[in-house]
């Protein structure tokens, strides 16, 4: 399982997430891209769980964000986080 790390404070609104993986990102009403389903929250950063069929899009989604707010970690079963 994958989870994506996304820094949304710092999101500058260029659409390029949601444009690519649109069911795990939209763009809010204040024009910031949101994480369609939120699992958690820590200080500035939020988490979603993610298929790791999607992994390839997704690494594309990071690698092409402009600034560099969203990475991938790689979830072990029965451990909390890895990587």
């Amino acid at each position: 399982m994958l989870r994506i790390k996304h820094k949304r404070a710092e999101c500058i609104g260029c659409d390029s997430c949601a444009s690519d993986a649109p069911e795990y990102w939209e763009m809010a009403e204040d024009g910031l891209a949101s994480l369609i389903q939120l699992s958690e929250a820590h200080g500035v950063f939020e988490f979603a769980k993610a298929f790791g069929d999607d992994r390839e899009v997704l690494e594309e989604v990071a690698s092409a964000c402009p600034v560099g707010i969203i990475s991938l970690e790689v979830v072990s079963v029965g451990s909390k986080r890895s990587q």
